[in-house]
């Protein structure tokens, strides 16, 4: 039981039993966070790289435009374009 359901007037005079449970609560609660920064950190690494791979396509695009690949190079603006759209970048 906490201090507040035993009416005590002090959080701090909380039974040391508490004190372990509060702590692990906390260091559990400090590991899920810690994981969910790292599995975003993972997520916006992959977008990074979907991202850049989206710019390599339209690069390819302007190359083969010039060499004179009209309709190769709109294929690869369209997939460029595709995958941008998927990740929420406007194209």
């Amino acid at each position: 039981m906490t201090a507040a359901e035993v009416g005590w007037s002090d959080p701090g005079a909380d039974p040391p039993h508490e004190w372990e449970h509060t702590r692990t609560r906390l260091e559990e609660a400090e590991c899920a966070l810690a994981g969910m920064v790292s599995e975003n950190n993972e997520l916006r690494a992959i977008i990074r790289r979907v991202r850049e791979y989206a710019q390599s396509l339209h690069l390819l695009a302007d190359v083969t435009r010039e060499a004179g690949g009209d309709y190769v190079a709109k294929l690869h603006d369209e997939a460029a374009c595709a995958i941008e759209l998927l990740i929420g970048d406007a194209p």
